[in-house]
């Protein structure tokens, strides 16, 4: 007697579809969320990226442990404060083909071309792609820096002379050689010295401002640092 063949039931279905769905999610890497800036958010491989990329740039061996991770973190929350208000103020950014150039000019500084820099970066477990994203934040970020605080600074020429006669160590000893009356011949370099650290304090404070009026919720709980 032939045997009749049964028809699958909806159910049936139903059950083999969650399956397939159960076994196709465990084979998703899920990049979990680590802060949220706001209405931005920080994940785990952002801040695993910015230790490697700091690491590549200065050369060193990238350290994973829970000090670079909070470092690294902070340094992203910066970050999307700093991305935030440039959207706001609609100021200027780099184009693909201007990160691109970027990306070229590093090649000449690092002595190599793209097969070595592509090689060199494989090694730190980044991509070119990485690379030119994260030369293009630094322009950007000094795009911000120079016309957000830079243009408020005042340098009087009290403050370069104070400058000039307290010089006593490291890189600024050459700018003391100069004799008594050859100020002038270091009064551009001071300047923009002073300018220059002047501009980085006012960010460092609009900074600390931004996280007061900014909602900052860590969901991974280790890397808020600790009072």
């Amino acid at each position: 007697m032939r045997g009749t063949r049964q028809t699958p039931q909806a159910g049936d279905c139903a059950a083999v579809l969650l399956c397939l769905l159960a076994a196709s999610a465990q084979a998703v890497i899920v990049d979990r969320i680590a802060v949220v800036v706001g209405d931005k958010v920080i994940t785990e491989s952002e801040i695993v990226d910015r230790i490697r990329l700091a690491a590549f740039q200065n050369h060193q061996k990238a350290d994973l442990n829970l000090n670079a991770r909070r470092s690294a973190a902070e340094e992203l929350i910066d970050q999307r404060l700093v991305e935030h208000e440039m959207d706001v103020g609609r100021y200027p950014r780099l184009d693909s083909a201007q990160r691109k150039a970027l990306v070229a000019t590093y090649e000449r500084a690092e002595h190599t071309d793209e097969a070595g820099l592509v090689k060199m970066l494989s090694s730190y477990g980044l991509s070119l792609a990485d690379l030119e994203q994260e030369l293009g934040r630094q322009s950007d970020l000094l795009t911000f820096l120079n016309l957000r605080f830079r243009p408020a600074v005042q340098v009087t020429d009290q403050d370069i002379q104070k400058y000039f006669d307290t010089i006593s160590s490291g890189a600024d000893k050459n700018l003391k050689k100069a004799q008594a009356g050859a100020l002038n011949e270091v009064r551009d370099q001071i300047e923009q010295k002073l300018t220059a650290e002047r501009a980085d304090r006012e960010m460092d404070l609009w900074l600390q401002d931004q996280r007061k009026r900014t909602r900052i919720e860590f969901l991974e709980k280790n890397l808020e640092a600790k009072p």
